[in-house]
């Protein structure tokens, strides 16, 4: 190479060298100003509190944003967005005068006296403990019933009990949803003996799912249950983080808890119902538009149901269009299921009133309601045994499909770690179902794990 081909080089390094040099002092001017002027701003809006800060200023450009968005996608799907609404407004069945006696009040006085948890004869709307929600009657008119199930199951146990249920009423003519918590020792004949305690409604659920909407219904008394949205522990610790909360172990604990609570599981149901009300009309802009359509598409992946995605997005679609949750103060409303009037108390699942609940249970009880399972070691181990069986993959998917059903990966916290655990479990299910010819079933896999990067890794509904 030429002395003077040697010095062009050199000097045009040093030139890109130079041109790098000021981008990055552009750059630190540019971050250093608008460091300055945020600061600015925020010390002028603490001194006029008629000046917007910068978040409020920030959150406000988002929700313009998101109105213009919702905008467009309403423009581009107005008419099958219509449509499914029309079809959510005819799945709605008329609430008539239910005379269908429970399988409580079938018994003698005697034997309701013995039951676990006694019923009364007169409906309880929890009275002043919710005059704040509703002082309203129940519901009525039109209603679609959605059945919410908490199971507990046992990792890669194929059959569980109901540990939580509530049912969720909507009437979409006037845009009210209702919560109704159903505690899980609610009597409900299933044919044991009465000297046992297994004639509960939390049994039911190991019948299928089909058994227990009907005890729901006759219990509840609102009309037939068709739909359902089933959540285990591992989905549960997934939703937590999808919504934002900073402790999911934590916040679980507190939700799953009845220990030390003076209602027991009654004031365990109601912190639930509690919960999901708040989340529901902190978090409904969101399911709205395009982010909605998202959401919905993404969350159906992630818990199991019998609803449809025009179904659920008809539904949403319908109440948006009369303001919900907006248009009134009782638009979403909590009672319990008729027979149990203890006073409760109003636990927000806040930071202050988990971490005092858990203290307390430790406390008394020396441990919380938390998994005692390593979940980690016990998924890494599955995985091992199901690559050894690369030869027979109708094994690996009996040995993987319960776990992928129920999310396994999601209670390990290192999401590193888990995001291994889980395409490594995922991969080999995928590979073992399209050996076997079960292609829908596998790209169900596949768009389950996509589903659940958006939902989580995303954070589409953090705060």
């Amino acid at each position: 190479m030429s002395p003077e081909i040697e010095e062009a080089e050199i000097q045009n390094e040093q030139v890109t060298l130079s041109r790098g040099k000021r981008r990055l002092i552009i750059l630190g001017r540019t971050v250093f100003w608008l460091v300055v002027f945020i600061g600015a701003w925020g010390f002028t809006a603490s001194l006029m509190t008629s000046l917007p800060g910068p978040a409020s200023a920030l959150r406000a450009g988002l929700r313009l944003a998101k109105d213009a968005s919702d905008g467009l996608y309403f423009w581009a799907k107005e008419g099958s967005l219509e449509e499914a609404a029309e079809q959510v407004r005819s799945a709605a069945i008329e609430q008539n005068a239910d005379t269908i006696l429970t399988d409580a009040q079938r018994l003698s006085e005697d034997q309701r006296a013995r039951l676990p948890l006694r019923p009364l004869i007169e409906d309880s709307t929890l009275q002043a403990q919710l005059r704040n929600i509703s002082q309203l009657p129940p519901v009525r008119g039109r209603l679609i019933n959605i059945l919410i199930i908490g199971i507990d199951s046992r990792l890669s146990a194929r059959h569980a009990r109901a540990d939580a249920l509530h049912l969720v009423s909507i009437n979409p003519d006037s845009a009210v949803v209702e919560f109704m918590s159903i505690p899980r020792d609610t009597y409900v004949d299933l044919g044991y003996p009465d000297t046992t305690h297994f004639n509960i409604i939390a049994n039911a659920k190991l019948t299928g799912n089909g058994m227990l909407m009907r005890k729901v219904s006759e219990l509840a008394k609102r009309g037939p249950v068709k739909y359902y949205i089933e959540v285990g522990f591992s989905q549960a610790m997934g939703i937590l983080e999808i919504l934002g909360y900073r402790e999911p172990v934590k916040t679980l604990q507190f939700l799953r808890t009845r220990r030390t609570l003076p209602g027991g599981d009654i004031q365990r149901a109601h912190n639930q119902a509690l919960f999901m009300r708040q989340n529901l009309i902190e978090k409904f802009p969101l399911l709205t538009g395009g982010t909605g359509d998202l959401l919905v598409t993404a969350g159906l992946n992630f818990v199991t149901t019998n609803l449809t995605r025009d179904f659920c997005l008809g539904l949403i679609y319908n109440l948006g269009q009369r303001d919900f949750p907006d248009h009134r103060p009782d638009a979403v409303r909590l009672r319990m299921l008729p027979g149990y009037n203890l006073r409760l108390k109003q636990m927000v699942a806040d930071s202050m009133t988990v971490n005092a609940t858990l203290d307390r249970v430790r406390n008394v009880h020396g441990e919380g309601d938390g998994p005692n399972l390593d979940v980690t070691s016990y998924l890494r181990r599955v995985n091992q045994r199901a690559m050894k069986d690369s030869a027979r993959p109708g094994q690996i998917v009996h040995r993987l499909r319960r776990l992928n059903e129920q999310h396994a990966w999601l209670q390990i916290q290192d999401q590193q770690t888990r995001i291994g655990v889980r395409d490594t479990l995922t991969g080999l299910l995928e590979f073992a179902l399209r050996k076997i010819g079960k292609t829908e079933e596998a790209d169900e896999v596949h768009r389950a794990r996509e589903a659940e990067d958006l939902l989580i890794r995303q954070l589409l509904l953090k705060n």
